[in-house]
């Protein structure tokens, strides 16, 4: 309870968590015992960790407040412990475009990124020398490039820090951070206006958790918060949807109504719990983590390797004077130490070095080492000591110093590393989705367990949101049409929505499960520079379990186990040295390792923790064949990220100026909004001092969630880039050409008129009346932004890729200057069509069926 206390004085009052534990029961956990008549819920979340939250988050954004989400833990539980800790590029992205709140908080929550910046390879966190104390041989430190934002073409590869002789500990990062070999990316457009976060998931949890309690009867981020008002009727609505300590015991599947009338009707399902609840849902979204009951339930298998490494998690918290010690200097922050000793080998994962809040992974290998045995707290607090700051001085001289540095074991717990992906995310009826964990899990190299997870939830919430809203987003399409046209109560969106879910996401959780397994095993490359080899315990695991061994007794096998473990692990003795060694135990031996290490990282081998291409650059194919795009196509784990305008790829960042728009934007501080989000760029790509500029600026990065939330619309807003002057000129023919799709699919569209210059500022503004005054009555919600692409950046982007496209066309001496396209982007931000449209004069009718037929093929590869 004291961790919750101390986390909870870093949260708003009215969302205190020692509230949140001590009336959990009340809060989360109320059962309403009045007979009611049944309600059929149209969404259930089971698991309410990062992924299952992020989804309520979203569905409440999109105004599908009937739905429950329920997690077998209390939620003190879930706020405990650290777990997974880093938050890649896209991701940041989703937050900042989705839930800006928990985006903000993140970046205020996180440590300085100065202090997690680096990989530490060595004997101990502290380096010899660091006090009297110990401390072990730094092997190496390895530098990433997340303390700026990523640019085209950059690579993630780490940076080797040199050897510190002569230099200070920030002259030698400085020297890692700004190599003297130009990579020509120095200059290059930024890729994101987002860099990643390292923030501990209980953190993170407790975040996402308050916006999702806010936004469940708020929807927008933008509106006045919700308040608590302690056991006020109001505030247990506002709560009820969050059944935190609520297990889900059985699940059935029912067809609606009764007798032989309701054959074809989709079937809803039915969760009983541990409270005694039963609870109706059209879909079932299971976040329920690898062990996920609701896929269990459903047989759906996991493929892949279920145990790759059996490890203990060590939670444990540091006091003040040892926190102090760690974080000194500089050589001594990172996000992962990698140990190698006599007494441990496992990495230390820095939550927050300054807080104290630490998690040690130690290899574990059942059945010849047992909790009771191998992981008591006694033992463990001795191996913690040794990864700390080498072996401790028990000489009684500097026993009473010693004692200053202390440190709590919080938890200690096994788990199993595997590489697994669901066969398939849906159940027979397809009313059932997996989602994060429950649809994958990886190894924790890299940190893609939760950012898939994460953007499993960013996926499939716009299409549940459109497959359910209905007739209410009759009302969202009416805002956006001509007056006179009638919105038909059916649409094309039908369950091939929820499909492409499947198709688009398991590709992507292959092609992330592979690459978590690459980053695994270049983790095992540098404990075999240390003369540690993982086979040889599996070996000796298959020789103990094997005849004539296995005809020992137990105990006897695990004695043995024990003794060549240790045997093994004694030359790397040399890597520690005793605060009574001048010489700081150095030996030819642990010189040899020091070379072997360096070498590795020297050569790219170290572990990385930037991937350009995998966050930024997955793209989901039409025909769902997108998973080995990346593999095929480019070496390098690292490479940079080049951005394209293809068809399933993210929009690229692309930052245009907003004219006018034919809805108030200040009305809503919709503008306000973006202008915050998005800062005004210099021609390097590079956000500038926008304080004498009024301007209003808009990323195509996340187009379509910005000016959602902008025009504050509810349902999922799918964006039209209209660029070139035969388009840009004709926004009545372009609206109609789009009116007659939209009505057809019942879902609606911004159009965005891309111009290339502000040489006609006040005639583009005018287009808005003009236009409308054109359509006469028939112009209400005409929905169009005019803006400026005054970098020409999204000219160049449709140029080149026109080129590469059509390379027979080369010497048509095209210099893009003529370029009239058409570029959908979906609620999600990726491209779901692009189309280049041709016009000569007196072809309105001809155009107006290419812009028809451009849409329609956008709606057919996003919704199936």
């Amino acid at each position: 309870m004291s961790s919750l206390l101390a986390l909870s004085r870093r949260l708003p009052s009215q969302w205190s968590i020692t509230r949140w534990a001590h009336s959990s029961e009340r809060r989360y956990h109320t059962a309403d015992t009045t007979a009611k008549k049944k309600t059929i819920h149209d969404a259930i979340i089971i698991g309410g960790g990062p992924t299952g939250l992020l989804l309520s988050n979203l569905l409440s954004s999109y105004n599908i407040h009937s739905h429950l989400l329920l997690d077998k833990r209390p939620v003190e539980e879930l706020l405990k412990h650290p777990q997974a800790h880093f938050i890649n590029v896209r991701s940041m992205e989703i937050l900042k475009a989705e839930v800006p709140r928990v985006y903000e908080s993140v970046l205020k929550e996180m440590p300085d990124v100065s202090e997690w910046d680096g990989f530490h390879f060595g004997g101990s966190v502290l380096e010899s020398g660091d006090g009297d104390v110990g401390g072990g041989k730094r092997l190496g430190r390895a530098i990433h490039p997340v303390r700026e934002n990523l640019r085209v073409g950059q690579s993630g590869d780490a940076i080797l820090v040199p050897k510190t002789t002569g230099m200070n500990d920030v002259e030698a990062d400085n020297n890692a951070i700004m190599p003297t070999e130009d990579d020509g990316t120095d200059d290059a457009p930024l890729v994101s206006l987002c860099r990643p976060a390292h923030l501990a998931q209980n953190k993170f949890v407790s975040l996402l958790l308050q916006e999702a309690s806010r936004r469940h009867h708020t929807g927008f981020d933008d509106k006045e918060d919700a308040t608590d008002n302690g056991d006020s009727d109001s505030n247990k609505s506002s709560n009820f949807h969050l059944r935190y300590g609520e297990e889900v015991t059985r699940i059935s599947e029912h067809n609606h109504g009764h007798g032989d009338n309701n054959q074809g009707q989709q079937p809803y399902i039915t969760i009983h719990t541990s409270q005694g609840q039963s609870y109706h849902t059209r879909y079932l979204l299971a976040a329920d983590g690898v062990q996920s009951f609701a896929r269990q339930h459903y047989g759906i298998p996991m493929m892949g390797d279920s145990s790759m490494q059996n490890l203990m998690n060590v939670h444990f918290r540091t006091n003040d004077s040892l926190s102090k010690l760690l974080m000194s200097r500089s050589n001594n922050q990172a996000m992962l130490h990698f140990v190698y000793n006599s007494h441990l080998v496992g990495a230390f994962v820095c939550h927050d070095g300054n807080k104290g809040e630490w998690v040690l992974q130690i290899p574990f290998f059942p059945p010849f080492q047992t909790m009771e045995t191998d992981f008591d707290s006694d033992t463990v607090r001795d191996m913690i000591w040794a990864g700390l700051v080498g072996t401790r001085n028990t000489d009684k001289e500097t026993a009473d110093n010693e004692d200053d540095f202390n440190f709590e074991i919080l938890s200690i717990r096994p788990w199993t590393m595997s590489s697994l992906v669901a066969q398939r995310y849906f159940n027979d009826s397809g009313n059932m989705a997996l989602v994060g964990d429950a649809a994958h899990a990886f190894p924790p190299a890299g940190g893609f367990g939760m950012n898939t997870g994460l953007q499993d939830a960013h996926n499939i919430a716009w299409r549940l949101a459109l497959l359910l809203q209905g007739g209410n987003r009759n009302a969202a399409v009416e805002t956006l049409k001509p007056e006179h046209v009638s919105v038909e109560p059916t649409s094309f969106v039908g369950n091939n929505i929820m499909s492409k879910y499947d198709q688009e996401r398991r590709p992507i959780a292959t092609q992330n499960a592979a690459l978590s397994v690459r980053n695994y095993q270049r983790t095992l490359r540098i404990a075999k520079a240390c003369y540690l080899d993982a086979q040889h315990p599996q070996l000796l695991i298959s020789m103990l379990s094997s005849p004539p061994m296995s005809l020992l007794p137990l105990e006897a096998r695990q004695n043995m186990f024990r003794r060549l473990v240790r045997v093994a692990m004694m030359p790397l003795g040399t890597l520690l040295s005793s605060p009574q060694s001048s010489s700081g135990g150095r030996s030819f031996h642990a010189d040899h390792i020091e070379k072997n290490v360096r070498s590795i990282l020297e050569n790219g081998g170290s572990l990385p923790l930037v991937f350009p291409r995998y966050e930024l650059g997955f793209s989901y194919q039409p025909n769902g064949s997108s998973r080995r795009e990346i593999a095929n196509n480019e070496t390098g784990d690292t490479s940079g990220y080049v951005p394209r305008l293809q068809v399933g790829h993210r929009m690229p960042l692309v930052l245009l100026e907003v004219l006018a728009s034919s809805f108030d934007g200040n009305e809503n501080e919709g503008w306000a909004v973006l202008e915050t989000l998005n800062p005004q760029q210099t021609d390097h790509g590079n956000p500038a001092d926008t304080s004498s500029d009024s301007a209003v600026h808009v990323s195509l990065a996340d187009i379509s969630s910005q000016l959602r939330r902008a025009s504050s619309h509810s349902s999922p807003l799918f964006t039209l880039l209209v660029v070139g002057p035969s388009l840009t000129s004709s926004v009545s023919l372009t609206w109609e050409a789009v009116n007659c799709v939209m009505k057809r699919w019942n879902v609606p569209i911004m159009i965005v008129n891309v111009l290339p210059e502000k040489n006609n500022v006040d005639d583009h503004q005018n287009n808005v009346g003009s236009s409308n005054q054109h359509l006469g009555s028939e112009s209400k919600g005409f929905d169009v932004v005019y803006a400026v692409d005054t970098q020409n950046a999204l000219l160049q982007l449709l140029h080149d890729e026109k080129s590469l496209s059509h390379n027979n066309r080369a010497n048509e001496n095209d210099d893009g200057a003529n370029e009239n396209a058409l570029i959908m982007v979906r609620p999600d931000g990726h491209i779901a069509n692009i189309c280049w449209v041709n016009k000569k004069e007196g072809e309105d009718e001809i155009m107006s069926k290419h812009i028809q037929q451009a849409v329609e093929q956008g709606f057919q590869n996003a919704l199936g």
